[in-house]
């Protein structure tokens, strides 16, 4: 199994281009090829070509959810070939509004050619499902209250009333040989939810990876040490970490504290990761 990092905040690479947005390729054990996000712009495409790797004939093109630094690279898909699927939680299309004070508000979700492009390939995916052998999408999950699950500031109306409780938030989960490699688009349901939910639907099997955007940058000492305890009981003897996008460097402090230098390394554009 492969996964290629497309696009991130930082670069792995000298050779690839840094944005605020997520793309990651995956290719599981069966060897089909998904692509995890599209970032903001055309940089993962950009990058794909710097780095030699095609992206014509994907399996599919999977959305962790609606907001325009995982769906803005929709609107430059229309030239690759074999015409992939999107999949996605039917909420991806919903408009919301950041709604910070002393900030502009910002408007968030698929731009116009994102929706275009998106629009007659989209194929809605609710709860957990598999999209393939190996390759699970996990929706809906449960968030217990009183968890930690990364929300604040979205809004479905511009004057920041109606907090949106991002419903569409969504993470691959690869079945390995090895274990599980669950790669995060942002965990806006709450990274510790997320793998209560994984380890209930895969019992007795350990987690290999993570990968990808977790969201903790403004948790406190407490969620932190959540994460990285409910990593710790379910972490297969080989785990790594690869947080980048809005994980956190605290985070990743945290998280290389308890595992060591050797399981936590940083993603950024260009790295690849194999299993």
């Amino acid at each position: 199994m492969k996964l290629t990092i497309l696009c991130d905040d930082t670069v792995a690479s000298d050779r690839c281009l840094a944005e605020h947005g997520l793309s990651v390729l995956v290719e599981p054990p069966n060897r089909h090829r998904w692509l995890l996000d599209t970032g903001t712009t055309d940089v993962f495409l950009r990058n794909a070509e710097r780095m030699g790797v095609p992206l014509d004939g994907l399996a599919g093109i999977a959305i962790s959810h609606g907001h325009d630094d995982h769906t803005g690279g929709l609107g430059f898909c229309g030239g690759l070939r074999g015409e992939p699927l999107v999949y996605g939680h039917p909420y991806v299309w919903h408009k919301q509004y950041d709604v910070t004070e002393g900030k502009p508000v910002r408007v968030m979700g698929m731009s116009a050619p994102s929706r275009k492009y998106a629009s007659p390939r989209f194929r809605p995916v609710n709860g957990t499902s598999m999209l393939e052998d190996d390759l699970y999408f996990f929706t809906d999950i449960p968030r217990e209250p009183g968890s930690y699950a990364p929300t604040e500031g979205k809004f479905f109306n511009e004057d920041g009333t109606g907090p949106c409780p991002i419903i569409d938030d969504a993470t691959l989960v690869v079945r390995t040989p090895r274990g599980l490699v669950a790669i995060f688009g942002c965990a806006h349901a709450g990274y510790v939810n997320i793998l209560k939910a994984v380890r209930a639907a895969f019992p007795g099997e350990r987690l290999l990876s993570v990968v990808g955007g977790l969201h903790l940058g403004s948790a406190t000492d407490q969620v932190l040490a959540e994460a990285v305890a409910s990593t710790g009981a379910f972490k297969a003897d080989q785990f790594t970490f690869h947080g980048g996008h809005c994980t956190g460097e605290k985070t990743t402090a945290y998280f290389r504290d308890a595992f060591g230098d050797t399981a936590v390394k940083p993603m950024g554009a260009g790295r690849v990761i194999e299993y």
